[in-house]
């Protein structure tokens, strides 16, 4: 049997030298070391993430914050229910004077006391109207800083049907409530609502508002309105240059008012043989009786100058008015007289002139209202009353354009 030959340099399957062992402990130095670096790199990176964020930050102060509205809530007893002496909150408020005080200008008006951890004063915002007031300390003195508020403008358009009365079915959609007044305004001319809406008459309304930063509404302002009705038909008003006007340009402001009060029902109407409830003749009576209760306004039915204030006989306390266009009115049996109203005075559209009552010859509280011409009394109800003014010609271009704006944010073509 043969076998074959043994060289010495044949290493066995499984057997390791010493240069072997050399190389493998040689890898694992260089491993640990490589390990070991980047943990140190990782823990200095780190440190650096630590400090730069404490850096970064800085002392932490916590502070507190009162509120309140000024309408609502005292200043004075906020600063020290917040934890100002008498005399600290005397201070405030004696910095306050040259900026006009702490009284509430506007329903949202409020004030922000800030405090800091420690409770001592920090600053005192007061948002007054359309100014920011800022009291700070200096030293052992207070200062105030006023900045105006800024305002931007939100357009807001709603429409709606008529269910029941108009102010419940404008109020139903959140119109707010003076633009559901003014709308009602804009067609005091043209619609009476009390007696001429149906339901499923449908509305539209335009409307600007002007806001503060905080949300706070400044201003809001109608814009559009339309009307579509059964007894009334469709009625548009656009603000143009300071008044309302109809799709055609024509000013939707008449030369009168349709009345010169709010008033419960018409007692007499005009006539030229009216059976007198006091005398017991029958008499013409050149004029229409409004009732309503003691002390209604009464105001005047257009522009002009008062002819007369004073006692005329059966009328009792009487005032005339003289308007343009040879027009005269009457407003009798009233009970006082308007602020300042005197012969020879100028009043507005709408100014209060007086306020019904029952002087003279009269069985109750209402207001004997007549209206001439060159002289002549005639039935106010039947007088087509006369527009103010149009739009000018030189301006209708302008308008036609912005008549179409309007009617496309009310929807018009839905009505």
């Amino acid at each position: 049997m043969e076998h074959a030959p043994h060289h010495r340099g044949h290493r066995r399957p499984g057997r390791r030298t010493k240069t072997d062992s050399l190389e493998l402990l040689l890898k694992r130095i260089a491993l640990y070391s490589s390990a070991a670096l980047l943990l140190w790199a990782g823990w200095r990176y780190y440190r650096n993430l630590q400090d730069n964020a404490t850096a970064l930050d800085g002392p932490y102060q916590r502070v507190t914050v009162f509120e309140g509205n000024l309408a609502q809530d005292s200043l004075p007893d906020a600063m020290e229910e917040s934890g100002s002496s008498e005399d600290e909150t005397k201070a405030v408020l004696k910095a306050l004077r040259p900026a006009g005080g702490s009284a509430p200008l506007h329903k949202g008006d409020h004030f922000r006391i800030t405090r800091s951890a420690d409770g001592s004063f920090q600053h005192l915002t007061l948002l007054r109207g359309r100014k920011s007031a800022v009291v700070t300390r200096q030293g052992d003195s207070f200062k105030t800083t006023v900045y105006d508020t800024p305002l931007h403008q939100v357009q807001r358009t709603e429409r709606g049907d008529i269910r029941g009365s108009l102010w419940l079915s404008m109020s139903r959609e959140r119109v707010p409530a003076e633009i559901i007044q003014e709308f009602t305004d804009v067609f005091q001319w043209s619609i009476d609502f009390l007696t001429e809406t149906r339901d499923g008459d449908r509305y539209a309304v335009n409307w600007v508002e002007e806001q503060t930063p905080d949300g706070r509404v400044w201003s809001r302002e109608v814009q559009g309105a339309l009307y579509g009705g059964k007894r009334s038909g469709v009625e548009v008003g656009v603000l143009f240059e300071g008044a309302y006007f109809d799709e055609k340009g024509e000013s939707l402001a008449r030369m009168f008012l349709r009345a010169p009060l709010n008033f419960r029902r018409i007692s007499s109407f005009f006539s030229n043989s009216r059976w007198h409830p006091v005398l017991r003749i029958r008499r013409p009576h050149h004029g229409i009786d409004y009732s309503a209760p003691q002390g209604t306004p009464v105001v005047s039915i257009g522009q002009g100058t008062v002819r007369a204030a004073g006692w005329r006989g059966g009328f009792g306390k009487t005032v005339e008015i003289r308007h343009a266009g040879g027009y005269t009115t009457l407003y009798g049996h009233l009970s006082r007289y308007g602020p300042g109203i005197r012969s020879g005075v100028h009043v507005r559209q709408g100014q209060v002139i007086g306020h019904v009552g029952s002087t003279g010859i009269s069985t109750g509280p209402h207001l004997d209202f007549r209206i001439a011409k060159g002289g002549k009394w005639f039935n106010f109800l039947a007088l087509k009353l006369p527009k103010a003014t149009s739009v000018p010609k030189a301006k209708k271009a302008a308008y036609a354009a912005l008549l179409r704006r309007r009617l496309q944010a009310l929807g018009a073509e839905g009505l």
